[in-house]
């Protein structure tokens, strides 16, 4: 009788089957590892790729901008020859892109606003803000004694003496505070100087040093670029309401021969005149001290240039006033550089008091109402 043995399968060796395991341990963290390097190497890749075209696009957008500048400079050159000054939108510069046929590149939308410094309450000379002052801090809701300490305040900053104001603040006094620092005794730079001065600080700003809503309004209805005279052509009505400069008879005549059915003042539908004399004689006396006038002397022009979801925005302020005089350098070098590929700066006829790319929305004040 046979008998059949069953084969035995080999037995496998001492310490073999652990082995296998850490192989494909090994191999599980060596594929997590490449991955999450793969996925970084891919973040970071995509991130410079983005920050390059946004840079391109961002360039290409300024370009844009400054050809829309020079447009709108060369619109405003023509009527301030053909009219001996300009005076407010109703001339016809109120749109100046579609007056010289201007087209953007691709599916670009240029806009250009204006906003007349000298449609404000002007800042530069402390003496002739004081009224004007205390009644506009006034109608923006601000108690009487902060509306005392704020005028004192700020009527010291920019005067030219050491000798406070009963509320205001002098150098003394702002060497005890902290940081310690002086009135300048000169008129605002910026509107960013405001956190400095005695009052505003608290009452304009919040506590992280954020201008609040009542900076917003004050800043939009004065000037630090006007070197006083208001124009009455494009002054808003409830400005120069709360300014006190005019009575009620006054301000009612006003309104009644600038503002028109068709559009308030400042704007391409309302009435305007080219002298004090022509606009009396249909508004009745106005005031002779020198506080009004009827030209756009200094005007800031702000530059919108979109494309998709990039925006790109350009502020000019200047002098219209030179007397056809043009100047070199400075702000003005630079526009002509950019328009001409770096290569020679242009001569313009205004001179450029200031040029800032990509101002914060916030200090742009708004323009007056589209035509």
């Amino acid at each position: 009788m046979s008998h059949r043995h069953k084969r035995r399968q080999p037995s496998a060796a001492p310490g073999r089957q652990p082995r296998r395991g850490s192989v494909l341990v090994f191999v599980l963290v060596l594929i997590v590892v490449t991955s999450v390097a793969v996925l970084k190497f891919g973040e970071r890749a995509m991130g410079e790729m983005a920050g390059d075209g946004y840079y391109v696009q961002r360039q290409r957008l300024r370009g844009e901008a400054y050809s829309a500048l020079e447009a709108t400079l060369s619109v405003l050159a023509q009527y301030r020859e053909i009219d001996g000054g300009l005076y407010a939108p109703a001339q016809g510069w109120g749109e100046p892109l579609a007056e010289t046929g201007y087209e953007p590149e691709g599916e670009r939308i240029v806009t250009v606003e204006f906003s007349d410094e000298n449609g404000k309450l002007p800042l530069r000379d402390a003496e002739m803000a004081e009224p004007a002052l205390e009644t506009l801090l006034g109608g923006l809701g601000f108690e009487a004694g902060e509306v005392e300490m704020l005028t004192d305040s700020l009527l010291d900053w920019i005067d030219a003496d050491d000798n406070p104001r009963p509320f205001g603040a002098e150098k003394d006094d702002y060497l005890r505070g902290d940081p310690a620092h002086v009135a300048p005794n000169r008129p605002l730079r910026s509107f960013a100087e405001l956190a400095a001065v005695q009052g505003f600080g608290d009452l304009m700003f919040t506590e992280s040093g954020r201008p609040n809503e009542r900076f917003e309004a004050f800043t939009r209805s004065v000037s630090l670029w006007s070197d006083g005279t208001v124009n009455l052509n494009t002054v808003p009505d409830d400005l120069l309401r709360v300014s006190g400069l005019l009575d009620d008879r006054q301000l009612a005549s006003l309104a009644r021969v600038l503002d028109t059915t068709d559009g308030v003042r400042g704007t391409a539908g309302a009435n305007y005149f080219r002298s004090l004399g022509e606009l009396g004689d249909q508004a009745g006396a106005l005031p002779a001290d020198g506080r009004f006038g009827v030209r756009c002397e200094v005007l800031g022009v702000t530059v919108t240039v979109r494309e998709r979801q990039a925006e790109f925005r350009l502020r000019a302020i200047i002098r219209t006033d030179t007397g056809g005089t043009t100047n070199r350098g400075g702000a003005a070098q630079s526009a002509g550089a950019v328009a001409n590929g770096g290569q020679a700066a242009l001569e313009y006829p205004f001179l450029f008091l200031e040029l800032v790319e990509d101002p914060p929305p916030s200090t742009i004040p708004p323009s007056q109402q589209p035509p």
